[in-house]
């Protein structure tokens, strides 16, 4: 679905090369161009656009941010309960055990209002990569993703796992909740 405003464009979802094509091309006309691309975070959805052929500088050029999320059940306010978690939990989390071997997490019990499973209602989480010049070169450049994460993280970029762990620490959600929705990786906050 292709929606245009005289300045704005809205592509509901870009699957395949010529979709991005166009895309492209519309952005390096001045045009805003929103779009979705499913992928698993925001490193994916680079990968996806060049794997479709897109000359790499064109697509950097045009490009200023790539915004990845989920949602994460949030912890039910009325059997809200507080829990310590086992070391091989922690590890199992990728949390330092010897870090939050003390720290009392949230959990939901279940309870009338969340129907027996201890969430109610949901958070999103979000990995937001706003695009500078570095970032631009090492794209364009095709550098392995692990120098592409490196630089990102210098530039300030919260990833989709740090910005869960924040959330359970905040109280918001679980362990088990951002185990089910993002790829494990240690985390050091």
């Amino acid at each position: 679905m292709l929606r245009h405003d005289p300045d704005k464009i809205m592509v509901g979802e870009i699957r395949d090369p010529e979709t991005a094509q166009i895309a492209v091309q519309s952005a390096l006309t001045g045009h805003l161009v929103f779009t979705t691309v499913h992928a698993n975070n925001v490193f994916d959805v680079l990968g996806r656009f060049l794997h479709m052929g897109l000359d790499p500088y064109n697509f950097v050029s045009c490009l200023n941010c790539v915004l990845a999320q989920r949602l994460v059940r949030k912890i039910c306010p009325h059997c809200r309960r507080t829990v310590q978690h086992d070391r091989r939990t922690l590890e199992e989390s990728g949390l330092d055990p010897e870090r939050y071997q003390g720290f009392l997490f949230q959990e939901g019990a279940g309870c009338a209002e969340c129907h027996g499973v201890g969430y109610l209602g949901r958070s999103a989480i979000v990995e937001l990569l706003a695009l500078n010049d570095d970032l631009r070169e090492k794209i364009a450049a095709r550098v392995p993703i692990s120098q592409l994460k490196q630089a990102a993280a210098q530039s300030g970029t919260v990833f989709l796992r740090q910005a869960a762990v924040e959330k359970v620490l905040a109280g918001i959600t679980t362990l088990r909740e951002i185990n089910r929705v993002t790829f494990v990786e240690p985390v050091d906050l």
